[in-house]
This record gives structure tokens, sequence and C-alpha cells, in this order.
């Protein structure tokens, strides 16, 4: 850290005392020390795991030479790589690695493999943290365990905090989620507190067809 802030400092001063009147020269100096490092490293990581995803691909059967002459594989694989070298998510990361990988094994029309890579982009990590929880809960509690009993059926609000606890004192941010997911029609119901009619439905899917293949497409 020390080291670094000494080399910023140090490009600072240089443009500074350089040429006053060009600000601009000294912001671009001090811009490119700063920024240089991470986004090459961002770079080389985007890089590498599209290159795993296309080596698994590979061992799967596929031809990786056709691969990089489909159009629709090439857009994919350069918007992925577009929005990942803008994130630090690693949740966003996975989608967008994900979706490389499944490209070539969905029949989602190529239009809508371009809106889920959209999504993701708009996205933060804790919409498709509860999107993959809703689309599935079962399959949520056998990877994570800790599956709750309800004598009463909850409200979805309380489903998604008993999922989710680090959510329990932040409802209006969770709220704004379903509510975002819910107008992109991959969540089926408007009302965060919404429950059902019957306990058994508590842990049945709550994410539209729609949703599903979503799901399907970037986080599987």
């Amino acid at each position: 850290m020390k080291e670094k802030a000494k080399e910023v400092g140090y490009a600072l001063l240089k443009g500074g005392l350089g040429s006053i009147p060009l600000a601009g020269g000294a912001v671009s100096e001090v811009f490119g020390v700063i920024f240089s490092d991470p986004a090459t490293k961002r770079r080389e990581r985007a890089m590498s795991e599209i290159i795993d995803k296309l080596s698994l691909l590979e061992a799967e059967g596929y031809q990786v030479e056709k691969l990089v002459e489909n159009e629709e594989f090439i857009s994919v694989v350069i918007k992925a790589y577009n929005i990942a070298m803008q994130t630090h998510e690693e949740d966003k990361r996975k989608a967008l690695m994900n979706a490389v990988y499944n490209t070539p094994k969905s029949s989602v029309h190529e239009s809508e493999k371009m809106m889920f890579l959209n999504y993701v982009s708009e996205f933060t990590e804790w919409h498709l943290k509860i999107i993959y929880f809703c689309n599935n809960p079962e399959r949520f509690y056998e990877e994570y365990g800790n599956r709750p009993n309800y004598e009463n059926s909850p409200h979805i609000s309380t489903l998604l905090v008993d999922a989710y606890p680090e959510l329990r004192h932040r409802s209006s941010f969770y709220t704004q989620i379903v509510r975002d997911l819910y107008n992109r029609g991959l969540f089926k119901y408007q009302n965060i507190e919404t429950y059902f009619d019957k306990i058994d439905d508590v842990f049945k899917p709550m994410t539209t067809v729609y949703g599903n293949e979503f799901v399907l497409f970037v986080l599987k």
C-alpha cells in the first residue's frame, strides 16, 4: 500500500510540476497508475475463466474451432467479458461464465441470452442470490442446510430472511430486489408480504417460466 501511495504521489507531483495548467495530463497519469494493475488483473482473470469454460466444452465433445466461428457464441463471450471487466462481485462473475458455458447447450433464443446478460450486468449479486433461492428453495436447503420448520405459512419476506439472515434489517433493500425481479418477469409475486395458502407450498418454486430459463442459463 505504501509503495502504491508513493507511486501515485510521484506521478501526481511529476505531472503537477511539469505543467500546472495542463491538469489533464496529471490526471491521466495518475489514472493510469491507479487503474492499470487492477484492470490488467481483471482482464487476465476474465480471459482465463473463459478459456476454462472453453476447455470444459471441448472435453464434452464440442469443437472449439466451430464455437469460435459461431456468431452467437462470439457475441455472448464478448458481452460476458466486457461485463466481467466492470465487476468484482464473485456471484456475477460466475453467472457470466456460466452463460458462456451454457450458450452452446441452451435452446434459449439469442435475443433472450443477450437480455439475460443485461440483467446480470444491471443486477447486484443479491438479485442473483435471491432468485436462486426462490427458483427452488428445496434445492437451496439441500445444498446449504438449516432448513426452517414453519407451523404457519410465512410471508415471502420471512422466507428470504431465514434463507439469508444478513438481510434481516434490510427490508427496503430486498423488497426492491424482489420488485426488480418481478418487473422483469422473473418472479411470480409482486408483494413481498404474500404468504401461501398451504404450508406445503412454502418451499415450491416462486420463479416464472422465464425466471427458470434465466436461472438455468446463468446460475447453473
